[in-house]
């Protein structure tokens, strides 16, 4: 459905171009005349750009925003004013996009949301978005606390199927990007865990930590401050290949289940911008993400810099859709 309507919609674009510039011919000489000028004629941008955020301030999402935002200024030109508008799982900054203009003069940070709400009864389709680069990749790890009788991760999928529907694992709500995986991991392993959400991932590794629960499955980069201060311990890592700063912990691929999942941010502007437009915001978005200071701010919060195009993107979107369509389809028994 996303690449169908995508298509759709840039069709529509083409033909509306195609408009535009005919109509501009004919009232060329007439605006040749206007010695005053205006906003109109002007090159984008030339005017503050709002970049929201739909999560609480504080978070890898609000750091990467404020972090990017003059490194954009210094790209674009203009102020780039960083806003937090959370609430409802980021749909109320995703929902406020789309009565924007869609002129770029407003920009949301999105993560897997962006796909996941649409299967939980949000009014949120991707399809109503461009996407403009992704900037941070988080791969995600199967972690225990210190003390946990799973000394490997085989050793929990032993336990599990021989205690089906009693091994636990924490996550961050209900059909969120870390949910999500646990379905896969559910149906690859043939066992059956009980998934123990919390409002986040701060309170859901926390608990992991505490033993309240057998197991977390969450962002490396989140469960890290837990680890290096002795709390827990990482089984397997959800990446296609070992992580460089984890050459001892194994993927789950290697131990037989082949599943990857990583958490993700990026860019967007409403459906209907302009594709030079699009242009513009996303190559200065990929030039600011290779600046050594976003680089190294990213890095130190051990999250993977990324920055990649419109097209890269979007195509990435359309793999995340189907992936967490799959595994919510699988948690609701369908």
């Amino acid at each position: 459905m996303l690449g169908r309507d995508r298509k759709f919609g840039k069709f529509l674009r083409i033909k509306q171009a195609i408009a535009l510039t005919t109509t501009a011919g004919l009232l060329f000489t007439g605006c040749a005349t206007n010695a005053g000028g205006g906003a109109e004629g002007d090159d984008f941008p030339n005017e503050d750009i709002r970049l929201v955020v739909p999560w609480e301030a504080g978070g890898s999402g609000d750091l990467s925003a404020r972090t990017l935002a003059p490194l954009l200024e210094d790209e674009l030109g203009v102020n780039v004013i960083v806003e937090n508008r959370p609430g409802a799982n980021g749909s109320v900054g995703y929902n406020w996009l789309k009565e924007q203009d869609p002129d770029g003069y407003n920009m949301v940070m999105v993560g897997a949301e962006i796909v996941t709400l649409q299967y939980l009864d949000y009014d949120i389709d991707p399809a109503d978005y461009e996407f403009l680069s992704q900037i941070i990749s988080g791969p995600g790890a199967i972690a225990v606390r210190e003390d946990s009788p799973y000394e490997t991760f085989d050793d929990l999928v032993e336990d599990a199927k021989d205690r089906p529907g009693e091994v636990t694992y924490s996550s961050p709500g209900v059909g969120s990007v870390w949910d999500n995986p646990a379905q896969g991991l559910q149906e690859q392993a043939d066992i059956e865990l009980v998934n123990v959400p919390f409002d986040g991932s701060a309170p859901s590794i926390e608990a992991a930590a505490a033993g309240d629960v057998d197991f977390s499955i969450d962002a490396v980069g989140s469960q890290k401050a837990q680890v290096d201060g002795g709390d827990m311990r990482y089984l397997a890592v959800l990446a296609e290949e070992r992580l460089d700063d984890l050459p001892d912990v194994p993927t789950a691929k290697e131990l037989g289940i082949d599943l990857q999942n990583a958490s993700f941010t990026g860019l967007v502007v409403p459906e209907g911008t302009p594709d030079d437009v699009v242009d513009t915001l996303s190559s200065a978005i990929q030039e600011a993400t290779e600046q050594d200071e976003y680089k190294e701010t990213i890095e130190s919060s051990n999250l993977i810099p990324v920055g990649t195009s419109p097209e890269e993107f979007d195509e990435f979107i359309q793999q995340e859709d189907e992936r967490h369509g799959q595994w919510i389809e699988l948690a609701q028994g369908e």
